[in-house]
């Protein structure tokens, strides 16, 4: 998804003068065009994210329309407090697009894994949320969310899914519409092996917007738990506070009751080294453990 990164930003660029690109000394190859072709719209703060965040603000408070850039965790956790009262409670326009995902950066250990960035910024007003599954939907995401006066948050991974989706912001997307009881909710690159793991008759629902779906949307979710027996949330996220208990909240607005059981990131310190795929077998977040928990086989 990086260089899809690269040609939407360029492409945001050429129709909005007021675009700009804030990097915190990171993806210079891969930024290099950006860079010469707009040289008074790119700035790299170095390794300063809460300036980074803090900057940014102020560039949307007047009249720009700022993208910062840089590894998951050093600008959500690392920043948190900027992004709270400089984006979230100023309700500025800007765009936080990350890499590093959960731990894609797996060889470097904790320091750059950020499984908590979605439940972290879920959490506060005016932040909208947004896991694309592949560049596709990324693009479309950025392009149609550009401009809105809201502060937004990208969390991209090295890995995508196949599929191409009509996606739109603040809404599900039915992959299918199985005849059986059961219902899987997916988020992300995850939708791959939800659709290899999952029999035909298992509805599967996806979600690239993580919060302020719309109301059509949860009044369809609400109907479809309401006629299911069993509900499962498939997603490469801390199990607290991402896409499962974002069904929760829908269900307990609509004051629905739904017996459901999460697949994701447990509240734990992913310890060891190695990559990315190995901690995917080592979280069950494969096609063979989506399988057992789903059916018990």
């Amino acid at each position: 998804m990086r260089n899809q990164f690269k040609q939407s930003i360029l492409k945001l660029a050429e129709k909005d003068s007021k675009s700009c690109v804030l990097i915190g000394d990171i993806s210079h190859h891969l930024l290099k065009e950006y860079e010469e072709k707009y040289p008074n719209r790119f700035y790299n703060l170095g390794i300063c994210e809460q300036t980074l965040v803090g900057l940014s603000s102020g560039m949307a408070i007047e009249g720009l329309r700022p993208i910062v850039h840089t590894i998951a965790p050093f600008c959500v956790e690392r920043a948190y407090e900027q992004i709270k009262i400089d984006l979230c409670y100023q309700k500025t326009d800007v765009t936080i697009i990350s890499v590093g995902s959960s731990f894609d950066y797996a060889h470097l250990g904790c320091t750059h894994h950020c499984y908590e960035d979605v439940s972290i910024l879920r959490s506060l007003p005016n932040m909208q949320v947004f896991v694309p599954g592949n560049s596709h939907e990324f693009d479309s995401l950025l392009q149609n969310t550009w401009s809105n006066g809201f502060p937004k948050y990208f969390k991209l991974s090295n890995k995508e899914h196949k599929n191409i989706l009509d996606i739109q912001p603040f809404k599900h997307y039915i992959v299918r519409k199985g005849k059986g009881k059961k219902i899987v909710f997916v988020n992300g690159h995850l939708l791959d092996e939800v659709l290899e793991a999952a029999e035909n008759d298992t509805t599967i629902i996806y979600l690239a917007s993580l919060n302020n779906l719309n109301e059509s949307s949860k009044k369809e979710i609400v109907a479809f738990i309401s006629k299911s027996d069993d509900v499962y949330f498939v997603e490469e996220n801390l199990r607290i506070g991402g896409l499962g208990d974002l069904i929760f909240d829908i269900c307990c607005e609509y004051n629905i009751k739904v017996k459901a059981q999460k697949i994701s990131i447990p509240l734990k310190f992913l310890t060891n080294y190695g990559k990315p795929e190995e901690h995917r077998e080592a979280l069950g977040l494969t096609i063979k453990n989506i399988r057992e928990v789903i059916y018990g086989v």
